[in-house]
């Protein structure tokens, strides 16, 4: 099996997905992003239809840069259709990480054999919150959008772009845990604000929502928690019990 597909192909898939998302909803807008924009070359589609023939689920798996090697799985469907639908979309023995919406995870774990799973807020920025930070130790990174502190020509701090839409942009921030509690990822992290809103972008941060030292960051860059969550888990696809 292919990891990726035709590019015609994924165009007309696409085209017949495309009412099942809402790409400005923050809730849908990772999912759509990977299904409906990322790349055709690093992307392959299996559709769900119904017996009328029509579309009504998919799931879409695409090679990131967040993992070359476990390739990333968005889901939509309804909760019956998703072992047959995931059946069909990965290769037994190989590892993927699936995000999809939470009432889909007993779906996904009755497919799946799960070695690791999360439950994931979305963040969404309030412009009139956000303070820039100004900190002379941040530098542009080597790619647009990235921006970095050195120490000893070590990046210890980072904030960038994971994915971005025509409307929307999902931001992450690290700081090495030996440099933490100095501000730098705040103002590694403001500076990625500041851009995308220069470029008319919705920041967005997902953040893991038992990790409150990320959501604190979050709010003190002028994130405020949306109320959508993500279901998020690593596993390989397992037998589904009939």
């Amino acid at each position: 099996m292919s990891l990726f597909g035709d590019k015609d192909t994924i165009s007309a898939q696409r085209t017949l997905i495309s009412p099942l998302l809402a790409p400005t909803d923050p809730a849908d807008a990772m999912t759509a992003y990977y299904a409906l924009v990322h790349d055709p070359r690093r992307t392959r589609i299996v559709l769900h239809r119904t017996l009328a023939g029509g579309v009504d689920g998919f799931a879409a798996v695409c090679q990131t840069g967040r993992d070359l090697f476990v390739p990333l799985v968005v889901v939509r469907a309804n909760e019956t259709d998703v072992g047959p639908l995931l059946q069909q979309a990965l290769q037994p023995g190989r590892p993927y990480t699936i995000v999809t919406r939470p009432k889909l995870r007993e779906a996904i774990e009755g497919a799946m054999l799960v070695e690791h799973y999360q439950t994931n807020r979305i963040y969404v920025l309030h412009p009139d919150v956000y303070r820039p930070v100004i900190n002379v130790m941040v530098q542009p990174g080597q790619i647009p959008l990235r921006y970095e502190v050195h120490v000893r020509d070590q990046v210890v701090a980072a904030a960038g772009v994971n994915w971005r839409s025509d409307k929307l942009a999902d931001m992450y921030v690290y700081t090495d845990p030996v440099y933490q509690g100095r501000g730098w990822a705040r103002a590694v992290g403001s500076a990625c604000v500041r851009d995308l809103l220069a470029e008319r972008l919705l920041p967005l941060y997902t953040v893991f929502e038992q990790n409150a030292v990320s959501q604190r960051l979050a709010e003190a860059l002028g994130f405020r928690d949306g109320g959508a969550r993500e279901f998020e888990c690593r596993g390989q696809l397992g037998r589904i019990e009939r």
